[in-house]
């Protein structure tokens, strides 16, 4: 469901500027505009006046889905008893990540623990968030004879868990909804652990390093299961490079 209540004036146009610079350091926007106008999930912006203490300016109410655009989904989205996205510590949101690109993947296929060792090579380590992609791209939660992406398993889940990754993510070019039961033992095996997943990203092909700090904040309300997200990857920064070790 989306609505959007009334046309912006001068039908402001929405531009999507992933790449930016602070400083030394190259940015890259790896979330998905979200405009309500073509949303196809529950997305309501209401813009009003509002009026207090002789200022007059505009408020926004929104209604949204949890699982709207880029968002993060938090381990209470496999169970009650798990932590929600307001239970998480900050710091499962912010850290060293790695680009995984899949290269040995084969159409359809489920992805191996011998996939991600040749595309890790030893990089990632304990506490990492990692990246997914493929060389096949396909729209997500479109089924149709013309996706070839390869999915999440169990063993990849399991990879996962081995190497102590404490987030994944990934964008059109894997899959994980086309295997129900590999879906939920993904889920299964990695949420009990606090793994956080990253979905919906995009301009993955827009980043040059393998390794870098990535941010990716959620709102903290309670209750929460999963949240939108704006996902920032950061190049450039000591610490968070390919060509150091620790």
């Amino acid at each position: 469901m989306c609505v959007n209540n009334k046309k912006r004036k001068g039908e402001i146009k929405l531009k999507n500027k992933a790449i930016g610079q602070v400083g030394p350091y190259r940015i890259v926007s790896l979330s998905k505009i979200i405009d309500p106008a073509t949303e196809k999930r529950r997305c309501v912006v209401r813009r009003h006046k509002k009026s207090a203490l002789g200022v007059t300016d505009y408020h926004s109410d929104i209604d949204i889905a949890s699982h709207l655009g880029t968002h993060l989904e938090a381990p209470y989205h496999l169970r009650d008893d798990l932590k929600d996205i307001a239970g998480l510590s900050p710091d499962r949101f912010i850290g060293r990540c790695v680009l995984l690109r899949l290269a040995t993947c084969q159409p359809r296929a489920l992805i191996t623990r011998k996939d991600l060792d040749a595309a890790d090579g030893g990089v990632v380590r304990s506490d990492d968030i990692v990246l997914l992609d493929s060389r096949f791209h396909h729209e997500p939660f479109t089924p149709g004879p013309d996706d070839q992406r390869p999915q999440l398993s169990r063993e990849s889940a399991e990879w996962f868990r081995d190497h102590g990754v404490k987030s994944v993510g990934f964008g059109d070019g894997i899959a994980i909804e086309n295997n129900p039961e590999e879906c939920v033992a993904f889920h299964d095996i990695l949420m009990p652990r606090d793994v956080t997943f990253i979905e919906v990203l995009q301009n993955l092909d827009q980043l040059s390093h393998k390794v870098f700090l990535l941010v990716c904040l959620p709102l903290p309300i309670r209750g929460l299961d999963a949240s939108p997200v704006h996902v920032v990857a950061i190049e450039g920064v000591p610490g968070f490079m390919t060509d150091e070790k620790g």
